[in-house]
């Protein structure tokens, strides 16, 4: 006669089974990242609804396989195409806040340059839990996809981005270090009214430098600074650039064709480009990487 198994010893000795699997260990392992200011994110387990903050890091989530986890996004958030149809809590630069709080995020990824500081100290203050991003240089993207798809449980995903943004930029690198000519003075404007260009530190700035430009702002402390007209036609950059494609880059361009002496505009060399693939510190950059060293360098 078989001895007599008593249910909850079943039970108990099946949890045992599991647990040494490996099957809940990972529901309930702490998650920890580091975020770009150095605070750590501490989550119970992977983040499931998450608010993006700026169109840049909503693409970078999706890039890193979390998409199904964005619930919340700002406007102008439009890539890739199902991002449109998130709701959206204010813009990048004027949040709302009881918005967030509505669609109950178990993470909030905010943009450290571009959101306002006090509101996103406010949800920080309301114990949300905030991951600050802010790429600065060309491995900041996929180092931001790894630990993304930590937070996630998206890192298959994540990592396979990660690699080929990696692969692609060697590619880059590869094509374009041929060129040893001298650097062009480029100026970089990213908006028009006020007009607005970017210092060194910029990734946008970091493109340029990558394609054998440099940026006329380089050496200025802040990040992004307002200029007036004449600060440009005093520096007389060999090359301009604006972050606008379309009739609106070319409205932009057009200010400046009129002063006939600059050496841009002798030498016919004002370029308007994708915004989407510069200002986006995203896979989509190294699109702009090629469009920019496409103009400046055409015969590589």
């Amino acid at each position: 006669m078989k001895p007599f198994i008593y249910p909850h010893k079943l039970i108990t000795f099946a949890l045992l089974c599991l647990f040494s699997l490996g099957i809940f260990n990972e529901s309930f392992a702490e998650i920890t990242v580091v975020d770009d200011i150095g605070h750590a994110i501490k989550l119970n387990q992977p983040a499931k609804r998450i608010v993006s903050l700026s169109p840049g890091i909503t693409e970078l989530l999706f890039a890193a396989g979390g998409g199904a986890n964005v619930k919340g996004v700002v406007s102008y958030s439009d890539f890739p195409e199902a991002a449109k149809k998130l709701p959206q809590v204010g813009s990048y630069n004027a949040v709302d806040i009881e918005k967030i709080l509505s669609l109950n995020p178990d993470l909030v990824v905010a943009w450290k340059s571009g959101n306002p500081p006090l509101q996103i100290s406010k949800l920080k203050k309301l114990g949300l839990n905030v991951f600050t991003s802010e790429p600065r240089n060309f491995d900041n993207i996929p180092d931001t996809l790894v630990r993304f798809g930590k937070l996630m449980n998206t890192e298959s995903s994540a990592n396979k981005a990660a690699s080929d943004f990696q692969d692609g930029l060697s590619q880059l690198t590869q094509k374009y270090s041929k060129d040893k000519t001298k650097p062009k003075s480029v100026y970089i404007q990213i908006w028009n009214k006020p007009i607005m260009t970017i210092n060194g530190e910029h990734l946008i700035s970091k493109i340029f430098a990558f394609c054998n430009g440099h940026n006329i702002f380089h050496d200025v402390p802040q990040l992004t600074l307002n200029l007036d007209v004449e600060t440009i036609l005093q520096k007389n950059p060999d090359v301009i650039f604006v972050t606008r494609d379309g009739d609106l880059g070319e409205q932009w361009l057009s200010q400046w064709r009129k002063w006939d002496f600059l050496k841009a505009v002798e030498s016919k060399e004002l370029f308007a480009v994708n915004p989407d693939h510069l200002v986006r510190h995203t896979p989509r950059i190294l699109k702009g990487i090629e469009q920019v060293c496409g103009f400046l360098h055409p015969k590589l």
